[in-house]
């Protein structure tokens, strides 16, 4: 065979880059269990990231991460989202202000018994953040600056990216585009408003877009051309016990809250996967291939770790991702763009019997739950 000839052989029986889309979810510092994932998913060469859906910390995570690939490819983005992450750790925090393990206490990550975090949780009870912290004056400004968003805006060819925040006064979803993009928006995105005051956009404010979108998965189907969404889950949806204490009630009304609107995006479509394999839907639906991964870990470091930015923390949450993303890619790799590795049947009603939630068995056993 001749030399052109082989070459063309070996080019047309190479596998084509696949194209995927990412669904990243908020949660603080437990952010930096989604840099690990992406710090893997990164490293697979014939995988093509086209689409980013972020909230909070995922927002956060999506902007730094599409300005990377547009600057310099996949290289550029895990250097990018390292320096982020190492920043973050280096800035002051609870862990840094009071002892994380009072003397004889086994070591943990959340910030439970930590002074400063129970008196700053108090104050945030009683007073606005207009009234105990009227500067507004957010530390992450600083370091989401770095992003060349004016590059983002322009650019065709960079990845879409779409973030997710709450409209204060109607309490609807708005999904900023890239066009749309700046680092006003990522602070919207993850503003709590029991922590920061309401960020004002062209004249409207708004929240944190956990509340509406957590994340906004539409916009990834109907907005790229991706065959696969990879979901990189920190929220637990699972707890083992029942909340007993206050702030344990507090927190588990949260993860609830949270996490309903991804299960109602993930419900809508297992519908439409439904009517595609039953043969009553044709274009324009497309099927979409969805995957999941998450963390049995996440849920057991207490919601106050979500506020522990310890530098060894983010770092041992960075190594959590990336092993997960491993056992992920270990056992799904060859089903992407073939089909869904996240069971999405339980989250529809049966034909015939009760109403029900979701199956949580077959969650576990994609990897979004704990086992």
């Amino acid at each position: 065979m001749a030399q052109g000839a082989r070459g063309a052989d070996e080019a047309a029986h190479r596998p084509s880059k696949r194209r995927i889309a990412l669904a990243l979810q908020g949660g603080g510092s437990h952010g930096a269990f989604t840099w690990g994932v992406l710090d893997r998913l990164l490293r697979e060469s014939d995988l093509e990231i086209v689409g980013i859906s972020g909230t909070s910390a995922g927002a956060m995570n999506a902007g730094i991460l599409a300005d990377g690939l547009r600057r310099g490819g996949a290289s550029e983005a895990r250097t990018n989202l390292a320096r982020h992450w190492h920043d973050v750790g280096a800035l002051p925090g609870f862990a840094s202000l009071a002892p994380m393990w009072p003397a004889g206490a086994a070591r943990t990550w959340h910030l439970d018994h930590n002074p400063v975090f129970l008196a700053h949780d108090m104050q945030r009870r009683v007073g606005s953040p207009g009234q105990t912290h009227p500067a507004n004056h957010n530390p992450l400004r600083r370091l989401l600056a770095r992003i060349d968003f004016d590059g983002l805006r322009s650019d065709n060819d960079a990845a879409r990216v779409f973030i997710c925040a709450t409209h204060v006064r109607t309490g609807s979803r708005r999904v900023f585009r890239n066009a749309e993009l700046s680092l006003d928006v990522l602070l919207a995105s993850a503003c709590l408003p029991q922590l920061d005051q309401a960020v004002e956009i062209d004249g409207e404010h708004y929240w944190d877009g956990g509340y509406t979108g957590h994340p906004a998965l539409a916009p990834l189907y109907l907005r790229t051309d991706a065959s696969d969404v990879v979901v990189a889950g920190v929220n637990p949806f699972v707890q083992p016990d029942v909340p007993r204490s206050a702030r344990g009630i507090v927190d588990r009304v949260d993860e609830i809250s949270f996490n309903s609107t991804l299960m109602m995006e993930l419900a809508a479509i297992a519908f439409v996967e439904e009517l595609i394999d039953a043969g009553a839907a044709t274009a324009p639906f497309k099927p979409l291939f969805i995957h999941g991964i998450g963390s049995e870990v996440l849920g057991a470091f207490g919601a106050s770790s979500k506020m522990n930015n310890d530098a060894s923390f983010l770092r041992h949450l960075h190594a959590l991702g990336v092993r997960s993303t491993e056992r992920w890619l270990d056992k799904n790799r060859e089903a992407v763009g073939r089909r869904s590795t996240l069971d999405l049947s339980g989250l529809i009603p049966p034909k015939n019997g009760p109403l029900s939630g979701p199956s949580i068995v077959r969650q576990r056993r994609a990897g979004l739950l704990p086992a």
